[in-house]
């Protein structure tokens, strides 16, 4: 029974000390598999070279964070696709998105920058990794816009990273070709309705995500998050699907291969 961690940032200086090790936990708990998100143009070439290091179990995605949409002009494109296409460890585009409740860019900034990105990913048929906190009506009209019908071959668009969304946003980005990225909030013990929505979308919508070092599943709150964590996250999800843990492990590795084109 093996898992696919699609979204984790061990980039991230929490381990700077003992990242070797976070694989090997991660190994030992079955992620055979892991995507390493670079959401700042000073990120890439780290994400890059952790791929690169590990070849049969690490891709990357380069993108940036709504955070920092700020930095996004003319020049950002084209600096995006030269990354792209000097790493053929890169899987997708991400993250990128729209955060309403932290992020210092004004909303229609941050709308600009993932507008343009968006349409990139989609015109170069790579997929895209979509950070949305507190902007779910204006996130889904503009995924409308952008990608009218599902893609084809069993594919997804992209991914709605760590999914917080009420259960009808769930079934309209299911609905659209998107998956829905089930991190640490899928655990908790008052998030009845986000359950509610993973079971409306259905799991053949549904990835597995840590979202490493951050979002630790209920088990571990207050702690460093770690790739290994996606076994719990398995584990909840094989109760609001009624289904073994191994075939929760079997679907969600198959979305993860598809959603990345990762064989």
């Amino acid at each position: 029974m093996t898992f696919v961690d699609t979204h984790a940032h061990l980039g991230d200086p929490q381990f700077d000390a003992d990242r070797n090790s976070v694989f090997d936990r991660a190994t030992a708990a079955g992620v055979t598999r892991i995507v390493e998100i670079a959401d700042h143009p000073d990120e890439w070439a780290r994400a890059v070279a952790i791929a690169r290091a590990r070849p049969s179990g690490v891709r990357c995605a380069l993108g940036l964070h709504p955070y920092y949409a700020n930095l996004y002009d003319d020049s950002f494109l084209p600096k995006l696709r030269a990354a792209l296409d000097a790493a053929p460890e890169a899987a997708a585009i991400g993250e990128i998105g729209l955060d309403y409740a932290k992020a210092a860019a004004a909303h229609d900034v941050q709308r600009r920058a993932f507008a343009s990105i968006a349409a990139a990913g989609r015109d170069r048929s790579i997929p895209l990794v979509i950070h949305c906190r507190d902007a779910y009506p204006d996130l889904v009209p503009m995924l409308k816009d952008l990608f009218p019908g599902k893609p084809s071959g069993g594919r997804f668009w992209g991914v709605i990273h760590c999914f917080t969304g009420a259960p009808e946003d769930a079934e309209a980005c299911a609905a659209m070709g998107f998956a829905l990225g089930a991190d640490g909030p899928v655990t908790y013990k008052k998030n009845d309705a986000l359950r509610e929505g993973f079971r409306r979308a259905g799991i053949s919508s549904v990835v597995l995500e840590s979202d490493s070092p951050y979002l630790p599943p209920q088990s571990s709150r207050g702690k460093r998050n770690e790739p290994a964590a996606v076994l719990e996250i398995a584990t909840k999800l094989s109760e609001v699907y009624g289904l073994p843990l191994d075939e929760v492990a079997r679907r969600t590795s198959a979305n993860a291969s598809a959603l990345y084109h990762w064989p």
